[in-house]
Formats: C-alpha cells, sequence, structure tokens
C-alpha cells in the first residue's frame, strides 16, 4: 500500500483529496497548521493528521507528498521529501493522476463550477448511475469514493492553470470572466487560451450560449448550449418564476420540453441546473428523471445557502465576492424576496483580487439597501500598501451615496452594526469566501 503525505490537508480542496486518495486504497497522512472540522472528520475516517509541520512528520517510507497552494516552497516538509527523492506533486497534478483513470464530466469556468459539479452528482447519482463526485468546496452529499465507479465528475480549477491536466470526455464550460489574471500574466486573452486548450482537449463541450466569452472559446469543437435567454440554445429556460422556496421553470430542449423545479434562487442557478441537464444526457440518462431529480438537490454549503430565520430576519450566506457573483447573489434575493430590505455584509477576499479589481468590487451594490463592509480577508496572502477594507468601504460609499454604508474592521464591529439596524423583515446576506460566514450563528443566536 503506497504511502501519501499531505502537506496542508486542512484545506478545503487538499482535505477532500484526501479522501479521495485513502478511498482508493493508499495510505494517508497528512499534517496542517491547525485544528478544524475538516481535519476532525479526516480522522473519523482513520486518517492521521499532525497539528504543525515538521520534516520529523517525513520518513523514507513516503512514496508521494501532495502539497497545496497555501504552502511555501520552504516549507520543511516540502524540503525533507526533496531530500529523500519522494515524489512530489501540487493538488491539482494528484488529482488528475486519479482522475484521468475514468471517463470524466469536467466543469470548468469561472463561476458555478461547484455548484455545477454538485447537480450532475446529484442527477447522476438520483437516477442510479455509479460516479465518483470531487467538489472543490464542502458539500453534503460527496464524501465517498468508489474505484469501481465508471465516471468521474470533477469541478476543475483554472486559478493555477491545473485544469488543464484533465483530458475531458464531456467538458462543462460555465463562463469566463476577468480573475486569477494574476497567473496568465495579467492577460484576459491568455486566460482565454487557456480556456479554448481545455476546449480543444474534449470530447463534447457543454457550454453557455448566454456568455460570449465562453461562446466564441467552443464556437469551433463539438459543442451543445443552455441559456437562461435564447430559444436558439439546445437547452433553454421558459416561464422561469422566482418563489421564496426556489425557482420554477420549463426546461426546453429541440424535441421535449419538461417542468422543473430547484430549491435555489437566481437566474445563475437555473443556468447552472441547464448545464447539468445537458451534460447528463450523454451518460443515458433520461430528461424527465433527471429533472425530477433536481427538486430534492441540497445546495453546497455557502452558495446562497439559507441559515435560518428569527425574530422576522432572515439569514443566508454565500461565497460570492467576485463582483459578479455578487451581482447574480444580490440580485436572485431581489427578485425572490422583493418586498425585504437586503443588507449584505461583504468580506472582500485577497489583498491582490482587490488590487486587479480596484472600484469594480463596488459595482453590484447598488441593488442592496444597506452595506456593511469588512476588513479584508487575506487568506494566505501578504499585505498590499494601499489596498485595505477601508479603502473597499470607500468605494462603495461613493458609488452609492445615498445609501447606508458602514465599515466594520472586525466581525465583532458588524454584529454589533447589525444588532442596531435590524428590524422585522429584512434579509441579511454575508457575502465572501472567508471566515464572514461564521456571523450566522452568533446572528441568529442575537435575534
Amino acid at each position: 500500500m503506497d504511502k501519501v503525505f499531505f502537506t496542508g490537508i486542512g484545506g478545503a480542496g487538499m482535505s477532500k483529496l484526501a479522501l479521495l486518495y485513502n478511498d482508493m486504497g493508499f495510505k494517508v497522512i497528512g499534517s496542517d497548521i491547525r485544528h478544524s472540522n475538516r481535519i476532525e472528520a479526516l480522522e473519523k475516517r482513520g486518517i492521521t493528521v499532525y497539528i504543525g509541520h515538521s520534516k520529523e512528520h517525513i520518513d523514507r517510507n513516503i512514496q508521494q507528498l501532495v502539497y497545496s497552494s497555501a504552502v511555501k516552497e520552504d516549507n520543511v516538509e516540502l524540503l525533507e521529501a526533496k531530500k529523500y527523492g519522494i515524489s512530489i506533486l501540487k493538488r491539482g497534478e494528484a488529482l488528475a493522476k486519479i482522475v484521468n483513470q475514468y471517463k470524466t464530466i469536467v466543469v470548468s469556468g469561472t463561476h458555478g463550477k461547484t455548484t455545477t459539479t454538485s447537480l450532475i452528482g446529484h442527477i447522476l447519482k438520483h437516477c442510479g448511475v455509479e460516479a465518483n463526485v470531487y467538489v472543490g468546496g464542502d458539500d453534503k452529499e460527496f464524501d465517498n469514493f468508489k474505484k469501481s465507479a465508471k465516471y468521474f465528475v470533477i469541478e476543475s480549477d483554472e486559478s493555477d492553470g491545473s485544469f488543464l491536466l484533465f483530458d475531458p470526455d464531456i467538458l462543462v464550460l460555465t463562463n469566463i470572466d476577468k480573475d486569477h489574471l494574476n497567473y496568465y500574466g495579467g492577460s484576459f486573452e491568455n486566460l482565454k487560451k487557456a480556456f479554448a486548450s481545455l476546449v480543444a482537449k474534449s470530447k463534447m463541450c457543454i457550454t453557455s450560449a448566454d456568455d460570449p466569452n465562453a461562446s466564441d472559446v467552443s464556437l469551433h469543437s463539438p459543442h451543445r448550449t443552455f441559456s437562461t435567454n435564447s430559444e436558439k440554445a439546445d437547452l433553454y429556460a421558459r416561464n422561469i418564476k422566482y418563489e421564496r422556496n426556489g425557482t420554477y421553470f420549463d426546461a426546453v430542449g429541440t424535441s421535449s420540453a419538461v417542468k422543473v423545479f430547484l430549491p435555489m434562487f437566481g437566474d445563475k442557478n437555473v443556468s447552472n441546473s441547464l448545464a447539468a441537464l445537458l451534460a447528463v444526457l450523454p451518460v443515458g440518462v433520461d430528461m424527465e428523471k433527471a429533472s425530477a431529480a433536481l427538486k430534492d438537490f441540497s445546495p453546497p454549503a455557502r452558495r446562497m445557502e439559507f441559515k435560518g430565520e428569527k425574530g422576522g430576519v432572515i439569514v443566508f450566506d454565500d461565497h460570492a465576492d467576485h463582483p459578479t457573483e455578487v451581482l447574480a447573489t444580490l440580485s436572485a434575493l431581489k427578485k425572490h424576496f422583493p418586498e425585504k430590505r437586503l443588507i449584505a455584509v461583504y468580506q472582500p477576499h485577497r489583498y491582490s483580487r482587490i488590487k486587479a479589481l480596484g472600484r469594480e468590487v463596488s459595482s453590484p451594490f447598488w441593488l442592496a439597501d444597506v452595506v456593511i463592509v469588512t476588513e479584508i480577508y487575506p487568506a494566505f496572502e501578504n499585505p498590499i500598501p494601499g489596498v485595505n477594507g477601508r479603502k473597499v468601504f470607500d468605494w462603495v460609499k461613493e458609488s452609492n451615496p445615498k445609501k447606508e454604508v458602514f465599515f466594520a474592521p472586525v466581525k465583532d464591529d458588524a454584529l454589533a452594526i447589525l444588532e442596531q439596524i435590524l428590524k422585522k423583515g429584512d434579509l441579511v446576506v454575508l457575502l465572501g469566501p472567508g471566515d464572514v460566514s461564521e456571523l450566522s450563528s452568533f446572528l441568529l443566536k442575537g435575534l
């Protein structure tokens, strides 16, 4: 049995990868700087996790070391593995090594990957198709993997180019937006070329007809299209109705139409579900059965996740931080809850992203009635002079001079502001991939 060591095992992607390797029969051990719920879940599955990094964790019996993007090149475990001549792989490389052994449905795109991957996996599971499903974020449904599965549904990552390591039988392309440009030399054209390379490697591409960039890179490859706007697409949505419990619509194809209830909100999730429905058809899943499966779908964590209602106040939690994502989330909540006062608590993510986006980060907040901006969540980045939460607050306030906009340097400040301004009938949405989500439990307790 090969022994594989994971440095930085507690991250969302790394912990899921560790579970995959464990289920594939490898002896998995790992380390991280602090204990967490994810590490507790790994330990319950028999995986040994060390807290803290040390060269003592590495020995000659380890065949492979996998490390995350958060791990620096001077990490002591990485250096010790190099000394012993141990095979060293980045997270994406280790993932592709397993995934490419299966028939693959690869989900790519700037926005919507996690939800679309989960939707495809849920439909296949509901319809009795054995498939492994790998979702980058925390999900509630796919924590086990089987060697015997025929298909592998995988969320791919363009942020470090690792999505080009996959060889898709079916590629789903949700959209292409200006993000992660640091890796591509600051060039959006380079990013599009990378997506075009992935499309060229794919046997079939399922692509959004609503996104010009996605349409452009898939134009000359075998592809099928989905849309919430155009009836020229191979599958499109008609008669969309936005209700408090979710979204109702007709999914119309070239030869049939089915009625769909999706327990999610907004046009972006209608689009994600259309992509999923198209992706499962080549696998042999019937459209009627596939659409019926959607009514029982449980969204991944932090994807417009309903956290609770107390004292007449509704609380949602959402991963969105990029302006396109924030706009889609706020727009969806406005459509489904038009009578509510919408209060957005926005935690900007990463100094480099805020520097790259600049004033554009403020563009979606015209849809909110009240905005609370926190300090930037750094992830693993060092501060950049002149880039901070106060600057983001200034941009939002300047773009929305007639709105209530607050700055909350720490989460406790945000809670204090909410306690002062909340009224019965309000809707609060927590925005950002960082730790702003922790506010939801404190907020609901306080209410």
